[in-house]
């Protein structure tokens, strides 16, 4: 998928007067960039030597847009890619990859700037956790499956959050 098509397809309104540029030009600078071998300042120099007008500013705009989205595009597929590897798998398998996808993408964000960290109260989110079935006998809490609420969405039961409360060392 390129540049344009990723842009365009992003839950966002489209102004950006970087589109306005012939696309053999804007592929110019996209690859550029990617490479290395130009910054925004000296794209912008290229578009004036080509008898275009844009800023740096816009360039930039445009070309950090085209990141975020490259990004979540790439995350997209990697959960896609996850979800039908462990659809017939243990729920704990699947969750297990779905984690390791979340912190490297977290990960890939925090390198780049683009993610920040936010203190989280760990055993808080724990203890905020939906218990299926809750009052039920004892066989049934220590199940390690989870049940499936009434919208068809599975719910952690009280042995897997003890699981993890044990895993974290809470």
């Amino acid at each position: 998928m390129d540049h344009r098509e990723l842009i365009l397809s992003a839950n966002r309104k489209v102004k950006f007067h970087y589109l306005g540029l012939p696309t053999d030009l804007q592929d110019e600078i996209i690859d550029g960039l990617d490479a290395q071998s130009l910054t925004t300042v000296t794209a912008a120099a290229l578009v004036k030597d080509r008898g275009y007008s844009l800023s740096h500013t816009a360039i930039a705009t445009y070309y950090k847009a085209v990141r975020e989205e490259r990004r979540l595009f790439e995350i997209n597929q990697a959960l896609s890619r996850v979800i039908s590897e462990y659809a017939d798998r243990p729920f704990e398998d699947g969750l297990r990859s779905l984690l390791n996808v979340i912190i490297a993408a977290t990960a890939a964000g925090l390198a780049d700037g683009t993610v920040g960290i936010k203190d989280v109260d760990i055993a808080r989110l724990l203890k905020a956790l939906p218990i299926a079935n809750p009052g039920t006998s004892e066989k049934k809490e220590e199940s390690s499956k989870p049940e499936a609420s009434a919208d068809g969405a599975k719910v952690l039961d009280l042995a897997t959050i003890k699981s993890l409360r044990e895993q974290l060392g809470l």
